[in-house]
């Protein structure tokens, strides 16, 4: 069989333009994180790209519906970049 053709591990990245609050000692329980339009549009387009390969995994499958997106957030770069993830098994169905 020839080789396999390599896949993406990662779906791009966005600058934040700027987070509100500003950074304190320590995060409040929420944090508003602004993006412009134009890096808007490629954490558009990178989540598409990366829902479209989710969509095409079988879903009856334990892996299938494991299959999640994972967002990292880079607070000090301002950057958050779209990656492929998988949901953590919940203890009593709490997690």
């Amino acid at each position: 069989m020839p080789n396999e053709i390599k896949t993406k591990k990662t779906f791009g990245t966005a600058t934040i333009d700027h987070f509100s609050p500003s950074k304190e000692d320590e995060w409040p329980k929420a944090i508003n994180i602004t993006l412009s339009f134009e890096e808007a549009m490629r954490l558009h387009l990178g989540l598409g790209q990366l829902l479209g390969k989710l969509n095409g995994y079988n879903r009856a499958t334990k892996a299938g519906r494991e299959s999640a997106v994972n967002l990292c957030l880079y607070t000090q770069g301002h950057r958050v970049t779209i990656n492929e993830g998988r949901v953590r098994k919940k203890a009593g169905g709490v997690e």
